[in-house]
Order: structure tokens, then C-alpha cells, then sequence
């Protein structure tokens, strides 16, 4: 990845200030002026942290999905069985996170399609989001608890596309988007599709 490692644990802190200042102002609106101000430095140091504002850029949207990344890991770890490890994917993908937090993967996914870096990013960011999904839902079907007939790969893709969908009425805040009601269907229609037996709790708590 294009990157410079000048600045030290400084250099951090305006990542994230420069984080903050994309999921507000958007990739193409994004200037160093705008994250100079908001960091109290100069636009020459983010040059000498950064180099260009696209790397500048680039590098906030690196570290934001890998994050986002890790933290679908870690909810897989936190079930004890396959439906459980599912579950706490769906509430982690389903959680009510900073607005900012959603801002920034509508934004990756816009200068991904146009960045052959991110894109190339991207890949590998999706592969290791949708593994959790997939080991859960395997092992459920060789333990029993799920029922179904269809390839977990493309099981997997429909529920991330379900998930990802939900990014435009969070940014928006569209009025429709219940998230209490949205997270009881999310999580019934997943049970559904996996052929749940009906005496497993749909709850992960």
C-alpha cells in the first residue's frame, strides 16, 4: 500500500482526524486544507506524513474497513455454536454505529470502484468479511442445526447483500428504517433461509 511511515504516533492522530473529516466531507470534497484545519497542523506536515491527498486519503479508507474487519472477527468468536457465531455477525452488522462509521464504507465502496488499489483492497477486505459467515454456516450444516440444500458461498452473498443494502437508509436517515423491527426480520429471515430448527433460540443472549 502506497505509504509513508514519517510522523510517529502524531501521524495516527490525524489518520483519524483525517477519518473523520472524509465520512463528513466525502472522498471527492476531502481536501488537506479541510483535514489540516481540523487536526491544527499545517498542510505541510500532512504532506510530509501523507505525500498526496489521495494517499492521505486511501490510507484513512485502509485502516477504517480493517477495522470494521476485525471487529466481525471478533464477533464471530464471542458464539459458542454455529447459529450463536452467526447471530452476533448479524447484531455486529447490524449495530447502531456513528453515522461516521457507515459514511466511510459508502465512501470506500465509491473510490473503490474507480481506485485500482482499493479495489484490489476491497477483495480481500470482502473475502475475509464474508469467512466468518461461511465457517459458521458450514459448520452448522455438519453439526445438524442448519437445514439447507444451498451452497454457503452464495448464501453468504445474500446476506451481506442484505447487510450492505442497509448502508443507504442509515447515511440518509430515511424515516422507514426501524432498526429494532429491521434486526427481528434480518435475523428471522436468515434462521429461514438456513432451515433453523425451530427450538434454537433466535437470540445470541
Amino acid at each position: 500500500m502506497r505509504r509513508r511511515r514519517a510522523g510517529g504516533e502524531r501521524r495516527g492522530e490525524v489518520l483519524r482526524v483525517a477519518v473523520g473529516v472524509l465520512a463528513e466531507r466525502g472522498y471527492d470534497r476531502t481536501r488537506f486544507s479541510d483535514v489540516a484545519t481540523a487536526a491544527g497542523v499545517a498542510v505541510s506536515t500532512l504532506q510530509f506524513y501523507f505525500g498526496s491527498r489521495d494517499d492521505m486519503l486511501i490510507e484513512a479508507l485502509h485502516q477504517s474497513t480493517e477495522e470494521e474487519v476485525w471487529a466481525m472477527e471478533q464477533a464471530a468468536a464471542s458464539g459458542s455454536t454455529p447459529w450463536e457465531r452467526l447471530v452476533q455477525l448479524l447484531e455486529r452488522g447490524l449495530a447502531i454505529l456513528p453515522v461516521q462509521t457507515w459514511r466511510m464504507l459508502l465512501e470506500f465502496w465509491y473510490a473503490a470502484a474507480r481506485d485500482p488499489e482499493l479495489r484490489a483492497h476491497s477483495v480481500d477486505i470482502q473475502q475475509r468479511y464474508r469467512r466468518p459467515f461461511i465457517e459458521a454456516i458450514r459448520d452448522g450444516i455438519a453439526s445438524g442445526e442448519f437445514t439447507t440444500e444451498e451452497d454457503p458461498e452464495d448464501l453468504v452473498t445474500v446476506i451481506l447483500a442484505m447487510l450492505d443494502g442497509m448502508l443507504i437508509p442509515r447515511v440518509c436517515d430515511h424515516a422507514y428504517f426501524r432498526e429494532d423491527r429491521v434486526r427481528e426480520v434480518a435475523v428471522s429471515t436468515v434462521a429461514s433461509l438456513l432451515g433453523v430448527k425451530k427450538n434454537v433460540s433466535y437470540s445470541a443472549t
